[in-house]
């Protein structure tokens, strides 16, 4: 089973979620729900996405696809 550390930072003042797979260089770009926006590198794999208006959600439940970059594996041998 392939594992995928990430990091959650929750601001309550800006009620701004963060989670973070990568540290890299990227870009933001929005997703089909507008509370929603990742930040993607030169390849467009997913390094985090953050969700605004956490608190205040209503409606269907946050629904996006994302890219994620895939790790190598080391032979086994």
């Amino acid at each position: 089973m392939d594992k995928t550390a990430m990091k959650l930072w929750y601001d309550p003042e800006a009620d701004f979620l963060e989670v973070i797979f990568d540290q890299g260089v990227g870009v933001a770009e929005d997703t089909e729900d507008e509370r929603v926006e990742v930040r993607v590198d030169g390849q467009g794999n997913v390094l985090s996405f953050h969700i605004l208006g956490l608190k205040s959600a209503e409606g269907p439940p946050f629904e996006v696809e994302l890219r994620l970059k895939k790790k190598a594996h080391p032979e086994h041998g």
